[in-house]
């Protein structure tokens, strides 16, 4: 395992033959990400929503330039042990000899003794090169479009009132984005995605 700054990455990964990756984690409430809404003429539209904003699904994804998804759905929020499996996910037999360039950002579960850890001690772990994204910068990790997309396009104007029935709506979302490798390469190309373009 060895760890990079972003500069030049796109360069050496070439060089060495290395995927890159980038990955992030996010949240999706049961409260409807509403764009458009109907009601009588006159009157405001009203939409009833839970004011519990523990309700929701939590995930995990990463993407390939090769236009490949992978995700981890849930129901409780990313710790060390559960982004040590989601790390051994993207290290398995799949790419059991293609080393990975994985690009995210520096929150503490990325950086925590066990996911340290298990990058000093895993075999698997050696083929991986982590690089940190600069703080507060969302903008530059292609794996954000993967929440816009979901959000805002597969999930916008959807109500559900029920946990199971919104991470079925999830997971169909992301089926759907796994299978469209053009659009997930396309994520690559964002202006404001770092030294990737």
């Amino acid at each position: 395992m060895e760890r990079r700054n972003v500069t030049g990455c796109k360069k050496k990964a070439a060089e060495e033959g290395s995927l890159i990756l980038y990955a992030d984690e996010s949240s999706v409430p049961l409260n409807p990400y509403v764009s458009h809404t109907y009601a009588r003429r006159g009157r405001r539209p009203v939409i009833k929503v839970s004011s519990d904003i523990h309700r929701r699904i939590y995930l995990a994804s990463a993407i390939s330039s090769r236009g490949e998804l992978w995700y981890c759905i849930r129901n409780k929020p990313f710790d060390g042990v559960a982004i040590v499996e989601f790390l051994k996910q993207l290290l398995d037999k799949e790419y059991s000899t293609e080393k990975l360039v994985l690009i995210w950002d520096n929150t503490t579960i990325h950086n925590c003794e066990t996911t340290r850890t298990f990058l000093s001690t895993h075999n698997q772990a050696q083929r991986l090169q982590l690089v940190q994204l600069p703080t507060y910068s969302p903008e530059l990790n292609a794996d954000e479009q993967v929440w816009h997309y979901l959000k805002c396009v597969l999930l916008k104007d959807t109500t559900t009132k029920e946990m199971n029935q919104l991470q079925t709506n999830i997971e169909n979302g992301l089926i759907a984005m796994k299978n469209n490798s053009g659009l997930i390469a396309k994520f690559f190309h964002h202006p404001n995605v770092c030294f990737y373009n």
